[in-house]
Formats: structure tokens, C-alpha cells, sequence
């Protein structure tokens, strides 16, 4: 009888270390879990948001491309398409959050007064806009504005691809600045803006040119010119190089202030300035389907 017990004592102890040894499996396990849930997914999340950030610039730089195509052809009935992918997806098997994205056609987010002696010259063109919605990455935003192709952050913004803004130089003291605006506009009764994680293809179609102040029809004495926009950073910084690789002197020849989202371009005394604006209409829509005018 004694001996029977010592069996079923060895049997009991057994188990115990059985049990111990599956939590310490078990915990080991949630360990290795938590350790990579907090320090490595941040850090791949972190580095897959931004590789779409520029995989984007890419397709914002297509974008630019294509319309640009639009703009020197002056072809109709001839749409585009450009894919932008708003997003990008969660790691699978592991707790991480999906990067959303937003683009929308702006109408009236953009405002260019060109003005001389006598009259005030107003375009109001139209934008193409991406924000994104990143949860490890800085967001961005990518903007196509009159021509340009604009990066965007919380702490500023920067001229990715200029527009077509050139200065020719005329005779002593003498220049005509050439500005091929680009007016982008919604088609139809299309949305204007797409958010979501997925693909959106954005169709692109040349509509129309307006002549009417391009060479040799110049606005001529111009006397300043003004940007309303959000982005005034990338637009001084832009011009500024411009003018100064012309040959202008800043303080002699112009100045730029800027006060809130007014950039102020001002030509002073001394020099004659023209302007040449060339605005091209190019139509524009979110999402499959292509709506006929």
C-alpha cells in the first residue's frame, strides 16, 4: 500500500511542472508578441507609409506629365488617366492601422492678380489635391496648382516641380514674363473628391486655350502681382529664384512680402515689366466612367 502511494505522488509532480512549463511557454510566447506589437510595427508601418508617400510623388509627377501632354498638344476628345493610390494597407496577422487618403478637385482655392497702371488681371484657377491620412508617418499633401506641383507639411511647403514661369529678358531694363497657367475643372456631375485606401484614377481631358493676353497681347507696365493661395511659401521661394536667375536684383528691381495667404510680387521703379499668360482649361474627374460634354 505504501509504495502505491509514492506512485501517485511522482504522478502529481508531474503534472505541476507539465503546467509550469506550458504558462512559461505560453508568456515566452506573448513576450516575443508584445515586444515586436511595440517596437517593431511602428517602425515597419512607419517605413511602408512612407515608401506610398513616395510612391505617390510618382503618381502625382504622372499626373503632372499628363496634363503637361494636354497642355502642348491642344488635342480634344483625348483623356488620360492617371492612377493615385489613396492608401496604404495594414500588416497582416498583426494589430496595425490602414493609411487613408483623400483627393479632390478645388475650385477657387487659388486666386493670380496680375496688375498694371490701369486694371486689376484675375484668374481663378482650379486644383487637384491629395491629403493624406497616415497613423505612423508625417502626412502630406501633394497639390497640383496652376502648372505647379506643390509638397505640403505641418511645417511648410516646397515647390516639388515648378510650373512653366519663365522670364525672357527684352531690351535694357525690360522683361516679359511668360506664364502658361493651367485651369484645372470638374467634368460633369462627377465627384469631386474620393477618400479611401484603394486605387483612384483620375481622368484628364484638354478643353479649351484662352489667348487672350499671351504674346504678342501682353499685359503690358505690370506694376505687381498677388497669389492668393495656401502654399505662399513654395510660391516665393519659386518666383524668387526665378526673377534672381533673370538677372532681377531683389530690393532694386522687385520685392515679395508675404501676409497670410497673399504672396505680393512688386516691380518697382526702373524696369518695365510684361506679362504673357497663356491659360490652358484642362477638364478633370474622379472615378471610373467618363462623362461626355
Amino acid at each position: 500500500m505504501q509504495m502505491k502511494k509514492m506512485k501517485k505522488l511522482n504522478n502529481s509532480d508531474n503534472a505541476v511542472v507539465g503546467i509550469v512549463a506550458a504558462f512559461l511557454i505560453v508568456g515566452l510566447i506573448v513576450a516575443v508578441i508584445s515586444v515586436i506589437q511595440t517596437q517593431y510595427v511602428p517602425k515597419w508601418m512607419e517605413e511602408k507609409e512612407a515608401d506610398h508617400m513616395n510612391e505617390l510623388a510618382d503618381q502625382f509627377a504622372q499626373l503632372k506629365y499628363a496634363i503637361d501632354i494636354h497642355a502642348s498638344s491642344e488635342e480634344e476628345n483625348t483623356p488620360i488617366s492617371t492612377t493615385i493610390t489613396l492608401g496604404s494597407k495594414e500588416m497582416p496577422y498583426l494589430m496595425s492601422v490602414r493609411a487613408h487618403g483623400n483627393i479632390e478637385i478645388l475650385q477657387n482655392d487659388c486666386n493670380i492678380t496680375i496688375q498694371n497702371e490701369t486694371n486689376n488681371y484675375i484668374f481663378e484657377p482650379g486644383t487637384i489635391k491629395y491629403s493624406s491620412f497616415n497613423s505612423y508617418y508625417i502626412n502630406q499633401d501633394y497639390i497640383y496648382e496652376c502648372g505647379a506641383l506643390i509638397l505640403n507639411q505641418a511645417n511648410g511647403n516646397t515647390t516639388f516641380i515648378k510650373p512653366s514661369f519663365s522670364v525672357g529678358y527684352r531690351t535694357l531694363d525690360n522683361y516679359t514674363i511668360y506664364f502658361k497657367l493651367v485651369n484645372i475643372s470638374s467634368i460633369g456631375n462627377k465627384v469631386r473628391s474620393v477618400h479611401g485606401s484603394g486605387p483612384a484614377p483620375i481622368q484628364t481631358e484638354y478643353e479649351d486655350t484662352d489667348d487672350t493676353y499671351n504674346d504678342p497681347n501682353f499685359i503690358k507696365n505690370v506694376t505687381a502681382l498677388f497669389i492668393n493661395t495656401s502654399y505662399t511659401n513654395a510660391w516665393r521661394s519659386f518666383i524668387n529664384k526665378t526673377l534672381t536667375k533673370a538677372g532681377l536684383n531683389y530690393g532694386i528691381d522687385y520685392t515679395i512680402d508675404v501676409s497670410g495667404r497673399m504672396v505680393k510680387v512688386m516691380f518697382l521703379d526702373g524696369i518695365t515689366v510684361y506679362f504673357s499668360v497663356k491659360e490652358v482649361h484642362i477638364g478633370a474627374q474622379i472615378a471610373p466612367g467618363w462623362v461626355e460634354k
